[in-house]
């Protein structure tokens, strides 16, 4: 008897050891769609590659609202590589917004600069030196081909540059 005390009493310690694992395993691993925006935010703002425009804050994985950006000069929809379902590419004068759904609301995927007119938030624009580059962002990038890439955070921000001239600026989530 003293033997099936100790078999049984064993057996309750395991059942309740195994419940508390299996509770804390599952909740991390499976974050509400409210607590997933949370720490979409929270990574967003770990990052040093912010981007506001025009008072605007366009760094990916921010909630879009066309209330807040106003009308794009065109609207076009795509099937998503990085999400399930279709993005939308807003673009505007001098930038294009593509977006992706989360849940209920739309969000930052990337920004990519047309021209010349709007700077990342360090003062760096298209037709700039690589020099300007370099002295905004310093030398610990990736570079592939003519595309010189940082990346902090949930941030990756790329700068394709010919003939050392910047060409093209773009803003992207990091969705690895």
């Amino acid at each position: 008897m003293k033997k099936s005390v100790i078999v049984v009493i064993l057996l309750i310690i395991v059942v309740a050891v195994g419940v508390v694992i299996y509770f804390n395993v599952n909740k991390e691993a499976e974050p509400t769609s409210g607590e997933n925006a949370v720490n979409q935010e929270s990574s967003v703002q770990e990052t040093q590659y912010k981007l506001e425009v025009e008072g605007k804050d366009m760094t990916p994985s921010t909630v879009f609202t066309q209330e807040t950006f106003g009308e794009p000069n065109q609207l076009s929809e795509i099937p998503s590589c990085a999400f399930e379902g279709t993005d939308k590419v807003y673009t505007y004068t001098s930038y294009e917004i593509t977006t992706y759904q989360d849940g209920d609301q739309e969000r930052i995927y990337s920004v990519y600069f047309i021209d010349d007119q709007i700077t990342t938030n360090e003062g760096v624009k298209i037709a700039d030196n690589i020099s300007a580059m370099t002295n905004a962002y310093g030398e610990n990038y990736e570079q592939v081909g003519n595309q010189y890439t940082y990346v902090s955070g949930n941030v990756e921000l790329a700068f394709i540059v010919e003939n050392d001239v910047i060409t093209s600026i773009t803003y992207t989530l990091v969705t690895e």
